[in-house]
């Protein structure tokens, strides 16, 4: 247990006290929202950059942000929290020994297989943790908004290249459950005039994804430039997970990057001599109390990933209602709309990809998709994503253009064969790790006709069947086999040690009959 270093300096010790001044803080949050909300894109962002200083200077400049997340509760289970030393130097990116944190709200568990699987990007550095505020302070407010479920990442980033730092996040981006939090103040005790000069220009370099930002203008700028990293050069595929794959056995599964679409928007700024009130974006600051007063600045950031914008609230974006046969009709649909679109096959007004979408607001919220496409019976195209990382409306519409045109098996569909076609839209849940150390553990425990199967040995290679291909491999141990040759695996490969990671799930198939 890492217990709390600043409770009773930087947060109240007490916990009624401590609960009463983050709702307080909140509520104004709300209140600056609805202010903002219009502008805004829907849903939960991805990721914040929130200062770190006490809650009496600063905490209001965070809450804005925090009530923004609260769009998210019921959906993020974990936070990645990132933040700078101010006390005990590192090199790199550290995480501690702790498998759990402590403030006065009770004890939040550390995600330490999360940092077990970024080890080869992260050190383990716990004096660095043992009084450092920068991560501390945010975790209150995040039990406060997303609840007793909660598990978080702590990390102290020391000196770091924006890529090293970005290379942490981008192997612990996760998809929904995860949210990302960068802990940074801006200027610190320049006269209060010249300090908002200094924290406009460096607002605006964050704003416009102008990197490296200087440790003099935030001391949070190692974690900050992390985050501009990964929105300048995207999720690299190894990290991200997002894998385009052939469902046959004897394909190679072959990984593409499409890159991400991001919305960093700026939400308000202070100082420490405001008194707690924070100016919105887009909005004058409010006059200065003392212009020649030594003060840090402040700042909150929001970032959304694969988001549309000025579609509405997120109410409106998630009241679309369904059935599995609406919804299968609804994704064949689309997918075929989208093929249409790219072989230049006119659309019906209202029936193209985006007016589908929009008709059925579910296709809004995440999903991942495969995509199959067969001609006479025969195979002509599948490619799909193993993890959510964006709306199942785009993924599938994506796959499908992918599966008609770049499976790498095949030549591209023509616009004279696109009637042959006949579509498959499978649905993929979540993966879930199978706790099994051996292959004959594994043959054991999979359910044939049900069960889709992810396996990744030790050097990164990786593969899946979905379950579909139980139809051609119903035997468990040729399942097997075959997925291990396609991942460029030994076929025969035993093993008994747990060095082949092992991951199942299962979809929902539409298909056209």
């Amino acid at each position: 247990m890492r217990p709390a270093a600043v409770a009773g300096a930087f947060y109240p010790a007490d916990r009624t006290q401590l609960k009463q001044l983050i709702n307080t803080q909140l509520d104004y949050g709300r209140s600056l929202l609805k202010q903002l909300e219009p502008q805004l894109p829907a849903g939960a962002p991805k990721a914040v950059i929130v200062p770190h200083a006490g809650y009496v200077y600063s905490g209001t400049t965070a809450a804005l942000a925090y009530a923004l997340l609260e769009r998210g509760r019921g959906t993020v289970k974990r936070a990645v929290i990132v933040g700078p030393t101010h006390r005990v130097p590192v090199r790199g990116v550290a995480c501690s020994h702790a498998v759990a944190f402590e403030t006065p709200l009770g004890a939040v568990p550390v995600d330490v297989d999360a940092e077990r699987k970024a080890s080869s990007v992260l050190i383990v550095n716990d004096p660095t943790h043992a009084q450092e505020h920068a991560v501390e302070v945010q975790i209150p407010f995040l039990q406060t908004v997303f609840g007793p479920d909660l598990t978080i990442v702590p990390l102290n980033a020391g000196d770091a290249s924006p890529e090293e730092v970005g290379d942490v996040l981008r192997a612990l981006w996760g998809g929904p459950e995860t949210v990302i939090i960068i802990s940074s103040d801006l200027s610190h005790y320049h006269p209060e005039a010249y300090a908002r000069q200094l924290d406009d220009e460096t607002i605006g370099n964050i704003a416009h994804l102008r990197m490296p930002i200087h440790p003099r203008r935030a001391c949070g700028a190692y974690p900050i430039n992390g985050l501009l990293d990964v929105l300048v050069h995207g999720l690299k595929p190894a990290q991200c997970e997002t894998i385009r794959e052939t469902s046959n056995e004897e394909g190679e599964a072959g990984r593409t990057f499409a890159a991400e679409q991001f919305d960093l928007r700026l939400l308000g700024r202070s100082t420490s001599g405001d008194d707690g009130v924070v100016s919105l974006a887009g909005k004058p600051r409010s006059d200065m109390n003392d212009p020649d007063e030594p003060v840090v600045g402040y700042a909150s950031f929001a970032m959304w990933q694969n988001t549309n914008t000025g579609i509405g609230d997120e109410t409106a974006r998630n009241t679309g209602i369904a059935t599995p046969e609406d919804r299968g009709g609804v994704l064949l649909n689309l997918a075929r709309a989208a093929i249409r679109q790219h072989l230049g096959i006119d659309n019906e007004p209202g029936n193209t990809p985006d007016a589908i979408i929009e008709q059925n607001p579910w296709l809004d919220e995440p999903g991942a998709s495969f995509v199959t496409l067969t001609e006479h019976d025969q195979l002509r195209g599948c490619i799909g994503t193993l993890k959510t990382y964006r709306s199942l409306g785009k993924d599938v519409s994506d796959h499908a253009v992918d599966a008609a045109v770049h499976d790498p098996r095949f030549l591209p569909v023509s616009p004279e064969e696109y009637p042959l076609l006949e579509v498959e839209v499978s649905v993929l849940g979540k993966p879930m790790p199978m706790p099994v150390r051996s292959r004959a553990a594994l043959e054991q425990a999979l359910q044939p006709g049900k069960d889709g199967l992810i396996l990744t040995d030790q050097r990164g290679r990786r593969a899946t069947f979905l379950p579909q291909v139980w139809e051609q491999l119903p035997a468990p141990h040729d399942f097997v086999s075959h997925l291990l040759a396609k991942a460029g695996i030994q076929a025969s490969l035993d093993w008994n040690n747990g060095e082949i990671e092992c991951e199942r799930y299962e979809v929902t198939a539409y298909a056209e009959h």
